[in-house]
């Protein structure tokens, strides 16, 4: 749900979820109830492989905000957004803090800063174990034909340098994990799995990584 600054009303945004809740981080999946140009995710719903969304958790969101502003990166409005808990031995609405980048500027998923505002809601242990292991949401792999454009732009997006990890790949620190860029091919040398050949050229994220196990989820073919 969205929650209006003024009012305090609740709106849909026209979603449903569900969360693998992690030690550290989370994976959202997420179904649009109607697809339109008006939805939020739009851009980012298409006919070939790709993860529709890369949030980032921040503790500072205002500074966040300002510094992309700053930077003259196209960012929307801080907004806020809801969502009632149901799980664990503590209920209650979960709130977080967020604004994405403009969709022109992130074609390969929806980019978002992120505050939890209430964490102890989301982050419960009843759903933190997992049977093979999972516990930190450590990586997202993006797959982009000009790796080292892609990588610039984070750069700006993280305040961070990229790496350089292997020809044409590049690994860009994150205060806790990474992304991962690079071509179709890098990708492949690196994690030693086919990487999903998507149906166009823009960049996208193909993937994701969580530790201990160190295991590689790849988005599979055909969703």
């Amino acid at each position: 749900m969205g929650l209006d600054p003024t009012t305090g009303r609740h709106f849909s945004l026209g979603q449903h979820s569900c969360h693998i809740i992690l030690e550290r981080g989370y994976i959202e999946l997420t179904a649009v109830d109607v697809v339109t140009p008006k939805h939020h995710l739009y851009p980012w719903i298409r006919d070939h492989v790709s993860l529709g969304i890369i949030a980032i958790g921040v503790h500072d969101i205002e500074s966040a905000h300002a510094r992309l502003m700053r930077l003259q990166v196209p960012v929307g409005s801080l907004a806020k957004a809801s969502r009632p808990i149901h799980y664990g031995a503590r209920r209650g609405e979960a709130l977080f803090s967020w604004f994405a980048l403009d969709a022109a500027s992130t074609p390969e998923a929806l980019m978002c800063f992120v505050r939890n505002e209430r964490p102890e809601l989301i982050y419960q242990p009843e759903v933190q174990q997992h049977p093979n292991g999972a516990r930190f949401l450590d990586s997202v792999i993006v797959c982009a034909s000009e790796p080292s454009l892609v990588a610039a732009r984070y750069s700006s997006y993280f305040d961070s340098t990229p790496l350089e990890a292997g020809p044409r790949l590049l690994q860009c620190p994150l205060s806790g994990g990474s992304v991962w860029i690079g071509d179709a091919e890098a990708l492949e040398n690196r994690f030693g799995v086919d990487v999903p050949r998507g149906g166009s050229d823009a960049p996208r994220a193909v993937g994701f990584g969580v530790l201990p196990s160190g295991q590689i989820y790849w988005v599979p073919e055909g969703t």
